[in-house]
């Protein structure tokens, strides 16, 4: 995978431990951290830095490709948009979150249509998988922008912000040729 991707009002790049700062910003808003599954709440500057260092290792060990997304003109990254694995025979699978002053303007739609056009060349046409809480319509609305196909089970997934397990959907992006 390139070290960046661009899109028409996008710059995907890789993560700097500079991006902590913003991570731990936007990270410690309750609505953007309840939504992940990793983030704590609040989302301290340790926290994040820990987080940017462990996001890099998994790209180095091969289980991950997580980019900041950027707006073009400008460097500071509003989220994160990354394809990993849970393990090294797993599917791919795509995780993103956004700062909230940059809700509703199409960035992650963009920033994953990217992404996984950039995996579909890098990695082979293969079954992408996704998973959101059940509660968090607007990313379920993202992933059918992307062609993602909801699963018809729900399952529960440990959310460190809510502190408990929180209900979620599994969606599946079937491999095209």
């Amino acid at each position: 995978m390139r070290d960046q991707i661009k899109t028409d009002r996008l710059i995907l790049r890789q993560l700097e431990d500079r991006d902590a700062i913003a991570f731990s910003k936007y990270g410690s808003d309750f609505d953007v951290a309840r939504m992940t599954g990793s983030f704590p709440h609040p989302f301290p500057l340790l926290s994040a830095e820990f987080k940017v260092m462990d996001l890099r290792a998994q790209k180095r060990r091969g289980l991950a490709h997580p980019y900041v997304i950027t707006r073009i003109g400008e460097d500071d990254m509003i989220g994160v948009a990354d394809l990993f694995k849970r393990n090294a025979d797993g599917l791919w699978e795509i995780g993103y979150w956004i700062g909230r002053p940059f809700w509703g303007n199409g960035y992650i739609t963009e920033a994953c249509t990217a992404l996984l056009s950039e995996a579909d060349v890098h990695l082979g046409h293969q079954d992408r998988i996704a998973g959101v809480f059940t509660d968090n319509q607007g990313s379920a609305r993202v992933l059918e922008k992307l062609g993602f196909r909801p699963k018809n089970s729900t399952d529960h997934y440990f959310s460190m912000a809510r502190l408990e397990n929180a209900e979620c959907r599994d969606f599946v992006l079937p491999a095209t040729s």
